[in-house]
């Protein structure tokens, strides 16, 4: 990872760190449960990569290397990045019913663990997730910025986060019907990872550098297909990669009969007998039958078509960089961005 984007991230490290240690008569104070979802809230961000929060302050830099004036309003927006990413993980683990997250219990586990009671658990993770969405605005809308800028990028904020939802509620849709077309699976990867996750805090930082529409545009673009390399990549991970590494159990996907591009290819390309497609959507997968599902994703050539897709999107992504007016170290820090996500194995 580019070492511009490594001081990015201990610059959001640290701004959670000083957000959850607010002043006593902030709102995660209020009792009774203020301070404990703070706690919960805190640690379960900590875990994460803090990767979106962390692109706000490279994304200004892009522009504005040398300039510091919009710096803490940068960062105050990678922690609202990072408090949304929050709440849509906690509910997102609820729908998915998955009681691990990051390698830890996800909230609504760790909820439903102290009265032994799952709905108790679910009910609590609900509450949590509404409330980290609305700290996020609350960042967003209090940001140090001329007003005018201000409400620019609270309502680019929100219409993103719609997007996420609309996103999400087809990949909720995905996990109740049998097939999803391939269009349809790479239009949740660009609405529910790609604009969200590299799009929105590039953006963001761009208009903070007031930076001209033609290159926050292309940034979008940019972050478009990285985030749909970062989505098949993770996809890829879970179906290959160990229960360590990815932070919850290998095989999961299969289970909950998640509707990935490698999926959709494989069952495109085996027949209605093979054992393979009665395992998406089985109670449990074991180790060997997780290994025939790889075995077949290599065979079938899914695998090398799936890599034909992430080199479109490279290429896209190149042509995007081409299009900005930056220097040559920021082109590179990009560039070294768009490899991360090509080589990343976590």
């Amino acid at each position: 990872m580019h070492h511009t984007l490594i001081t990015a991230r201990e610059e959001i490290k640290m701004g959670l760190e000083r957000f959850f240690a607010g002043p006593g008569e902030g709102l995660l104070h209020l009792p009774p449960w203020g301070e404990d979802l703070g706690r919960r809230l805190a640690e379960y961000a900590g875990r994460g990569k803090l990767l979106r929060g962390a692109m706000v302050p490279f994304s200004l830099r892009l522009f504005r290397p040398d300039d510091a004036s919009h710096a803490a309003a940068a960062v105050q927006a990678g922690v609202a990045m990072e408090l949304m990413q929050s709440f849509l993980l906690i509910h997102d683990d609820i729908m998915d019913q998955d009681d691990v997250r990051r390698g830890g219990p996800s909230v609504h586990a760790q909820y439903a663990r102290t009265l032994d009671s799952q709905q108790y658990g679910i009910s609590m993770g609900i509450c949590a997730g509404d409330v980290a969405a609305f700290l996020a605005v609350e960042q967003m809308a209090t940001l140090p910025v001329p007003e005018e800028l201000r409400n620019r990028l609270t309502a680019l904020f929100a219409r993103e986060i719609v997007a996420v939802g609309l996103a999400q509620m087809q990949d909720v849709h995905h996990g109740y019907v049998e097939r999803a077309s391939r269009e349809a699976v790479m239009q949740v990867y660009t609405w529910k990872t790609g604009r969200y996750t590299f799009s929105l805090p590039l953006m963001t930082g761009a208009l903070l550098a007031d930076a001209a529409p033609s290159q926050v545009d292309a940034l979008a673009g940019f972050g478009e297909a990285i985030g749909r390399i970062f989505q098949i990549r993770d996809d890829q991970l879970g179906l290959f990669g160990t229960s360590e590494v990815i932070g919850k159990p290998a095989g999961s996907d299969i289970r909950e009969n998640k509707k990935t591009i490698f999926r959709e290819l494989l069952l495109e390309r085996i027949g209605d007998g093979d054992p393979v497609r009665g395992l998406f959507g089985a109670a449990t997968v074991s180790d060997g039958e997780l290994k025939q599902v790889r075995e077949a994703l290599v065979k079938t050539g899914v695998l090398k078509d799936v890599d034909t897709v992430v080199e479109q999107e490279r290429q896209f992504a190149e042509k995007a960089i081409s299009s900005l007016t930056l220097g040559a170290a920021e082109e590179e820090a990009l560039r070294s961005l768009l490899q991360y996500n090509l080589d990343r194995t976590v």
